[in-house]
């Protein structure tokens, strides 16, 4: 009976594999070479991952799991509730226009295409990220009943604008696109009305 695969040598092979398409990103990337440059076989691979779709899968987890940590710990620093404009800001600064994250953002482009052509083999990788827009419409403190067509928009805006920073490089034209973003949500969701002073009766 053959032995399970030990999860500290799968969860290292997942994390060096992380890296490495970090740097080279996807594209017609095989077995043997990804396992040349991580130091082991095409078979070792194989045998903790079960295939190059479910390495792929592993790989698109372990890029979010790296973005979900730095955006947790940011919500989670700020000594009053974050907003969601703050969050998009903050978004934009440290993740979406940063130069050393373009290759990660290419790689979940590349990983889309990947499951846009073959679904099945790609489980949750086009549905996933409409559920975690959700959770940060929660965590910005969006009423529930908003959470779906609200993550919707966010998802497809943001990443309408990070395809296109990919395709073009224009950082000063999409960062304006994401501060008229930003200057949407604050009007639609976080605008105080100003108060109005009350009027003295007339005598």
């Amino acid at each position: 009976m053959a032995r399970p695969p030990n999860p500290r040598i799968r969860e290292k092979l997942r994390s060096q594999a992380v890296d490495y398409v970090f740097s080279h990103g996807v594209g017609d990337l095989a077995l043997r070479p990804l396992a040349k440059a991580l130091n082991t076989n095409a078979r070792m691979l194989v045998y903790h991952f079960g295939s190059r779709e479910g390495l792929m899968r592993e790989i698109l987890a372990g890029v979010r799991e790296r973005g979900d940590t730095l955006i947790t710990a940011w919500f989670e620093a700020g000594k009053n509730p974050r907003t969601l404009s703050e969050f998009l800001r903050w978004y934009w600064q440290q993740w979406m226009s940063a130069p050393r994250v373009r290759p990660a953002i290419r790689l979940i482009f590349e990983l889309y295409a990947l499951a846009l052509r073959n679904p099945r083999a790609y489980p949750g990788v086009l549905e996933a990220p409409l559920a975690y827009w959700q959770k940060l419409t929660k965590k910005a403190g969006l009423r529930s009943e908003f959470e779906a067509a609200e993550a919707t928009l966010l998802l497809a805006a943001t990443r309408g604008l990070l395809l296109d920073l990919c395709a073009t490089g224009d950082r000063a034209r999409v960062g304006r696109a994401m501060q008229l973003l930003i200057h949407f949500v604050e009007s639609r969701y976080e605008h105080k009305p100003a108060r109005t002073a009350k009027r003295k009766p007339h005598r």
